[in-house]
């Protein structure tokens, strides 16, 4: 029942509100339920029907135009609930007048204000029904619109994560080729990078040259291939053959309505219809097997060997039985003394209401199954992508991890460590880097992440060329023992964090601490790499930063910026319970 709700108030807001459809039906209610009660020939009240319904018509286009003007969506239900209450409740004035211009008398004017009620709700009933109607089937051709769109992309997710791998193969390979290239006439004096020579005193040339390779030449090559790693791929579906060309959406779909709704609307509908036109006793007669009828019309669809023949069968069984029910209903109106056109309304009135609403139900049905359908091809799509280009993806990291860590990191300690480099020490580097660029064309091959790096190694490394102050506390260090996933997180935030401070830190002190604490989602690995410098104004992570995508964060303390990362531990420290500084106790 939500969701009818929902869909009236979509539909009564959404534009469409009066339509072809509406009427149709306006002018099968002119000739049944609203048809004139009037002494006059057949041909006359007739004629009077359907000229009643003819200036209906043109004040509902009317409306139907203002409302497709409108841009808001209140002043459309505004105007579409106004502008049917307005003509719906006129409505019996006008066909009195026809019916006097046709020489029919009309009926007691103490018959007009239940008329007018008469008109107001089995108007509002329809119409309200019809315009969910169109509302949901066109909703659902634009759902299944998107559906093959989206079946389309994911048909076409293997070819493009294998053009992908083409691309990412290429770029490794180009990235690789250009540092080589370069790397040939490192400390030959040949190199010539632009801004690459520090002219703040009297340096080697050939100092200058490594500080140059690494900002230069490596930095870009590894960032290059953490952005194409990061990038999302272009959509472009291609077209399939076997994708269905006609949307199922224009095929109205019948279901078993809600209980109930039938009986209720039909005695909306008729109820100020019968109070004008029937005594007390045909009212509370007529009122009793209209509910009666309902409970057999909406039981018996119910039955469980009825729906165990499937909902085609369920559905027929409820339409016959709306037929049957409104049968007798008419059979009982005649035996009340009706005219023969009173008479036959619930014949023709209850079976075709029975039949908009299992029309409203079976589409609004079909049309949250293909939203579904549609949420979950789409997701399906991402994940194909995704999971098309993950090893793409990994290798990629993997190559910009090792040209910043250990190619731009090695250049930059060689730096510190030779500012005079001889040639031995030129040729041992350039040594390195060669093996480095012969582990990078390879990370196609392997392109899980590696083992790893002793962290102590790491801290060792630095330690001999700059003031480094590590705190690594026994949980911490148990959690580096174990081989605990996280480790080599922390490690590659530990590694990114000292190198960002050396490169863009005028101190050469790094404080680095790794401690486990407690959160309130249980015990985590706490890294912090904590520089002395003033940060830039604005500074912060790469967007296709590694270490972002791991979690870290990099803020401003008053010694100076301040990388951090926290990873959840998965299971407890043996050591107790830390209690973290951002959960005192």
């Amino acid at each position: 029942m939500t969701r009818l709700f929902a869909a009236v108030r979509r539909a009564a807001a959404g534009g469409r509100f009066v339509s072809v459809w509406s009427l149709l039906a306006a002018l099968v209610l002119s000739l049944t339920l609203m048809a004139p009660t009037s002494d006059g020939s057949p041909t006359a009240v007739v004629a009077a029907g359907v000229a009643t319904w003819a200036v209906m018509a043109a004040a509902l286009g009317a409306v139907a135009v203002a409302e497709r003007a409108l841009r808001g969506p209140g002043a459309r239900v505004g105007v579409v609930l106004g502008g049917v209450a307005v003509i719906a409740a006129t409505r019996p004035f006008v066909q009195d007048a026809w019916l006097r211009a046709l020489a029919a008398s009309p009926s007691p004017e103490w018959q007009l204000p239940y008329r007018i009620a008469t008109n107001l709700v089995a108007w509002l009933v329809v119409f309200t029904a019809i315009a969910v109607l169109v509302d949901a089937l066109r909703s659902l051709r634009e759902a299944n619109a998107l559906l093959r769109e989206a079946a389309e992309a994911l048909a076409s997710a293997g070819d493009q994560a294998s053009a992908y791998a083409d691309q990412a193969r290429a770029a490794v390979d180009a990235a690789s080729a250009t540092i080589e290239r370069h790397l040939d006439d490192l400390g030959t004096g040949d190199l010539t990078i632009a801004g690459t020579r520090d002219t703040r005193g009297p340096r080697d040339p050939r100092g200058d040259d490594v500080r140059g390779f690494a900002a230069d030449v490596i930095r870009p090559a590894s960032h290059a291939l953490a952005d194409l790693a990061a990038a999302e791929l272009a959509a472009e579906p291609a077209q399939h053959p076997h994708l269905p060309t006609r949307s199922p959406g224009r095929v109205v779909r019948l279901r078993v309505p809600p209980r109930f709704i039938v009986t209720v609307l039909y005695l909306a509908c008729l109820l100020p219809y019968g109070v004008r036109s029937a005594s007390a006793i045909e009212l509370l007669v007529g009122s009793a097997l209209v509910i009666i009828g309902g409970v057999v019309v909406d039981g018996g669809c119910r039955r469980r060997w009825v729906r165990r023949r499937g909902d085609v069968f369920s559905v027929g069984v409820f339409l016959a039985a709306a037929v049957g029910c409104g049968a007798v209903l008419s059979l009982v109106g005649a035996a009340f003394g009706a005219p023969p056109l009173r008479a036959v309304v619930p014949l023709v009135v209850y079976p075709l209401l029975a039949l908009v609403v299992a029309a409203c139900a079976g589409t609004l049905h079909a049309l949250q199954v293909e939203q579904h359908r549609l949420s979950g091809t789409i997701a399906a799509a991402q994940r194909a992508v995704r999971t098309g280009t993950r090893p793409a993806r990994a290798a990629l990291e993997l190559a910009s991890e090792l040209l910043h860590r250990d190619g731009q990191g090695r250049c930059t300690v060689f730096a510190i460590e030779h500012p005079h480099p001889s040639d031995p020490q030129l040729g041992a580097l350039t040594a390195e880097l060669h093996a480095l660029l012969e582990r990078v064309r390879e990370v196609f091959d392997a392109p899980g992440r590696p083992d790893v790096v002793s962290l102590d190694a790491l801290l060792a490394t630095w330690s001999h060329v700059i003031d480094l102050r590590a705190e690594v506390d026994s949980p911490a260090r148990a959690v580096f023992d174990a081989g605990s996933p996280v480790a080599q997180d922390a490690y590659d935030v530990v590694a990114e964090g000292i190198l960002n401070a050396v490169k863009h830190s005028g101190e050469r002190r790094v404080d680095v601490g790794l401690d486990v604490v407690a959160t309130g989602a249980g015990p985590a690995l706490r890294v912090r790499v904590q520089s002395f410098a003033p940060a830039a104004a604005g500074a912060q992570l790469r967007p296709a930063s590694h270490v972002r995508a791991l979690g870290a964060t990099l803020r401003s303390t008053p010694q100076g910026p301040l990388l951090e990362a926290v990873f959840p531990l998965e299971e407890r420290v043996a050591h107790g319970s830390v209690v973290s500084a951002e959960h005192p106790r």
